[in-house]
């Protein structure tokens, strides 16, 4: 039951290179970079994406230690993700047209979720 997790970043990953693609496509952000950089509206920051990608394969390990650690990051992150757009400006932004904030919600939806999962796995290695 450690795969959900590591399911669920694989399709934040994609979800965050889609997003990328569409800020630049739209004119949202000028660069691939800069739809991938801090200012990232439709995104995870290129490091965050790295850093849940090696919490993700951490989740599955049998080394208990290791798979609450990397499940609890995660948990934390996701939930970080949600929170951060009320604080970088991201949920407020007026270039943001229907379809594009249709995008956000379904993408930030997706961190919760990864968030809720990795909770679940936090317990799972716990109880092990």
């Amino acid at each position: 039951m450690n795969r959900p997790v590591p399911a669920l970043v694989a399709v934040l990953l994609v979800m965050d290179v889609t997003g990328a693609l569409i800020s630049v496509g739209t004119g949202l952000s000028p660069t691939l970079l800069d739809a991938l950089g801090s200012e990232a509206r439709l995104s995870a920051p290129l490091p965050m994406m790295i850093v849940q990608a090696l919490l993700a394969f951490g989740t599955t390990r049998r080394h208990r230690g290791v798979a609450a650690v990397s499940a609890g990051l995660l948990a934390i992150a996701g939930v970080l993700a949600f929170v951060s757009g009320f604080y970088d400006g991201g949920y407020d932004d007026p270039r943001l047209t229907v379809s594009l904030r249709l995008f956000q919600v379904a993408l930030v939806g997706a961190h919760l979720a990864m968030g809720v999962f990795s909770g679940v796995r936090v317990v799972q290695v716990l109880r092990a």
